[in-house]
């Protein structure tokens, strides 16, 4: 049957039986039904779609770029050599649950906490030592500038980063009301 359809169509059915439409990522999707209407005659549309796409790219090519220089300036590939770099893979996920253009400032602050979580993650799992994560855990618990005290060098650094992404998103979330 599918064989008696329009080579558009059929790429379209084929296409979604092997991965229904509804559980794919939509706006990451976008790429592939643009390839696949580029063979109906709708133009106007396909020109918008085409400029929606290169708009929104650019948009986010944007936003990685100004989370990648956040990421680079922290310097945490020199200062926790142990932790892993995830920026990327933390911006994709949150791309895929925030892809509207109205929803940037959720990107930028959410790719830069997940990242950090992930930090968390690696000083739990492969840096600390039994002493040093109870302190941690501690001053994560009192949520204060005053607590980086208790803690060991390359831990201060990472808590003063991690407190001061929650006070940029603070401000930037306050002037949003």
């Amino acid at each position: 049957m599918i064989h008696q359809l329009s080579s558009s169509l059929s790429r379209q059915v084929s296409d979604a039986l092997e991965m229904p439409i509804h559980k794919t990522l939509t706006r990451l999707g976008v790429k592939k039904f643009l390839s696949i209407y580029q063979e109906s005659s709708e133009d106007m549309l396909l020109n918008f779609a085409n400029s929606d796409f290169n708009i929104v790219q650019k948009m986010h090519q944007k936003e990685l770029s100004n989370v990648t220089w956040w990421w680079k300036a922290l310097e945490f590939g020199k200062i926790l050599p142990f932790a892993r770099d995830r920026l990327v893979e933390c911006y994709f996920w949150i791309l895929c649950v925030y892809f509207e253009p109205q929803y940037s400032l959720a990107r930028k602050i959410l790719t830069k906490v997940i990242t950090l979580t992930s930090i968390i993650d690696d000083i739990y799992d492969v840096y600390g030592t039994l002493d040093e994560l109870k302190l941690f855990t501690d001053a994560i618990e009192m949520w204060d500038f005053s607590a980086v005290d208790q803690l060991l060098s390359k831990m201060k650094y990472f808590y003063k980063s991690l407190l001061d992404v929650y006070l940029e998103a603070e401000k930037e979330l306050g002037k949003i009301g």
